[in-house]
């Protein structure tokens, strides 16, 4: 593991207390796994491509993750499940650092919790193809100075502030761009 003072400000930008979803939420509870790998440098934060064929978000950049599923106890235990189907990812594998602030995603109507974890030994990305069309990394100190910019969109009638972030040839945008920004202010982002 490397000691960066980045990894240092991501361990006390988070909140160790995760929210549990109240029952009057409207939204149906979900949950996604921000894991940064601590065994290099640069501290890469695992992508996803979901497949073309996906319901909601298909063929956009995510985080492995999904919706609450009867026996899911936690959002943790949601984005633990979904990162193990989705990328192979033993649970038992994952320090949890903590949680991001819960959002309504304006697509998919989902009330979502980003968990925040590190992987405890090196592993093997084993994408389930028919939810990931692949997976990458980039690291988090490439994403502090990633090009962003924020546009307005209209999604049924309603506007938006949607975040871009450019990384090499990739475009990191919707509740991802969201997550990734609030994480990357708590690490001292400012724009």
């Amino acid at each position: 593991m490397f000691a960066t003072p980045l990894l240092g400000r991501l361990r006390s930008s988070v909140s160790p207390q995760i929210p549990i979803p109240s029952p009057d939420v409207s939204q149906r509870p979900a949950a996604v796994l921000l894991l940064v790998d601590p065994g290099h440098p640069s501290l890469p934060l695992l992508f996803v491509r979901r497949a073309a064929n996906m319901r909601h978000h298909p063929g956009q950049i995510a985080f492995p993750g999904g919706r609450f599923e009867p026996g899911d106890a936690t959002p943790t235990a949601t984005a633990l499940r979904e990162a193990q189907e989705e990328v192979g990812l033993d649970p038992d594998n994952v320090e949890i650092l903590g949680a991001l602030t819960p959002m309504v995603t304006a697509v998919s109507d989902a009330w979502l919790t980003p968990i925040v974890g590190l992987p405890r030994k090196q592993w093997e990305v084993r994408i389930d193809p028919v939810e990931v069309a692949g997976s990458f990394r980039i690291g988090l100190a490439d994403l502090m100075t990633a090009t962003h910019e924020t546009r307005r969109l209209n999604h049924k009638g309603q506007d938006h502030d949607v975040h871009f972030y450019t990384a090499g040839d990739r475009v990191i945008w919707g509740v991802t761009g969201a997550v990734l920004h609030e994480l990357l202010g708590r690490l001292g982002r400012t724009d």
